[in-house]
């Protein structure tokens, strides 16, 4: 990837697709929009966080060949991320039945629009018209200089002329696979997805088991945060998490992956009101699919919006912000200015406070300390280092709070907007 600061939008080659890229000094993203306008690469520096599979690398298919028999076994998962509509099922015709689905999953998506400029590069495309679920899907990705944020914007158009209503879901394919000396591969063991539970959740475990065994022991819940470390087993669970969240982390590379969405509360979301969705593959059977034989490791994030009425004619939109960087852990905490593996701890000694934590950040930027009284106003700030995406940021420094300090706040000032977000906080 280059080293220049300048937005980059560009017609590329990928994995033999047509496709096309866009990319800063720290991210590149890669559309494909015969496939399903699927975004194929989300790479942090030269890691890429997307799975694709490699029997699939190039090919397209005819949507006769897309549908086959309806099962899953005919299914093109080609892998990386694309928008369905939620709820999945088979049961009637207010559920979306797919995969596979050959116009909204693997059909051929239409470019409606590349954008190149100092400010930021965009690509917008989308699906045919669909008359089984009355909706056409338009995906816009938008990406900014300085920056590991990807704004993503789905849209669902009703093009019947009946009322319809879904959710806007939403499925990223995380590569879960480490590399043996012997040149073979399996599951990496250090990948991990967390999210925030709902304290008053409508569930026992604040998560519900969709698939696969009831007693995953991939599935834990600690200190108000679910947590589910790669373990090759089959299974998916889903939470009616409002905190706007989920993150995936590997550990062996040290790279974070975190998407942020708006949560309604009071709305009705899918799938007894998930907000967000984890899928993991290993061991076992779906369908008539055997993926213990599939020489596939991934973990999935999936972010759904709420169920929508969305009358002939009009238009819906859901909104996620992707963000990648370097953290050495498991992500606890998100915040607007990046994430957290450990929180900020503040440990006075006399005059002086310790500050520990470790982070990762989105933006690059100046690195400010901010001490806050316990109105809640700003009494000093000072800058203490610079930080980016490309580097974890480890905590541990000393530094003398006003008197009357409470409270302490470390935020990120953006190079690129100026924009100050907070990164983390604690009380004194």
């Amino acid at each position: 990837m280059s080293d220049s600061r300048a937005l980059v939008a560009e017609p590329v080659t990928f994995r033999g697709w047509s496709a096309w890229r866009l990319a800063n000094e720290f991210v590149q993203l890669i559309a494909v929009p015969k496939i399903g306008g699927r975004v194929m690469a989300y790479d942090l520096g030269d890691h890429p966080f997307l799975f694709v599979d490699p029997d699939l690398a190039g090919k397209l298919f005819s949507a006769e060949e897309n549908q086959g028999d309806g099962s899953l076994a005919a299914w093109k998962n080609y892998g990386g991320d694309k928008t369905w509509p939620a709820p999945q099922g088979w049961d009637n015709d207010e559920q979306w039945h797919g995969p596979p689905d050959p116009i909204l999953d693997t059909g051929r998506y239409t470019v409606d629009e590349v954008v190149a400029r100092p400010d930021r590069a965009a690509i917008a495309m989308s699906s045919l018209p669909d008359p089984r679920t009355g909706v056409q899907i338009t995906r816009r990705f938008t990406l900014a200089p300085g920056s590991s944020r990807v704004q993503v914007e789905l849209t669902f158009r009703n093009v019947s002329d009946r009322a319809v209503r879904w959710g806007i879901w939403d499925v990223v394919q995380l590569n879960a696979a480490r590399t043996l000396s012997d040149g073979s591969r399996t599951h990496d063991p250090t990948c991990t997805v967390t999210a925030p539970v709902n304290p008053q959740s409508r569930f026992a475990r604040g998560f519900t088991v969709m698939f696969g065994a009831d007693d995953n022991p991939q599935w834990q819940v600690g200190d108000g945060l679910f947590r589910a470390d790669y373990q090759w087993a089959i299974g998916k669970v889903g939470l009616d998490s409002p905190a706007g969240w989920i993150a995936f982390h590997q550990a062996s590379q040290q790279a974070a992956f975190i998407e942020q969405f708006a949560y309604v509360p009071g709305a009705a979301y899918p799938d007894e009101g998930a907000t967000v969705e984890c899928w993991t593959v290993g061991a076992g059977k779906v369908a008539n699919l055997d993926y213990a034989e599939s020489g596939i490791y991934l973990m999935e994030t999936e972010v759904l919006g709420p169920l929508t009425r969305i009358e002939p004619g009009a238009t819906t939109t859901f909104a996620i912000e992707w963000g990648a960087c370097r953290c050495t852990g498991a992500v606890v905490d998100v915040q607007p200015g990046g994430c957290a593996a450990t929180r900020l701890a503040a440990r006075v000694t006399g005059n002086a406070v310790r500050l520990t934590g470790s982070f990762g950040v989105f933006d690059a930027g100046q690195l400010i300390v901010a001490w806050i009284d316990g109105a809640g106003q700003e009494l000093a700030n000072a800058k203490v280092q610079r930080s980016d995406p490309l580097t974890a940021l480890d905590v541990d420094t000393v530094l003398s709070p006003p008197s009357t300090a409470t409270g302490v706040e470390i935020r990120v000032r953006s190079d690129t907007d100026g924009k100050v977000r907070r990164l983390a906080e604690a009380r004194l």
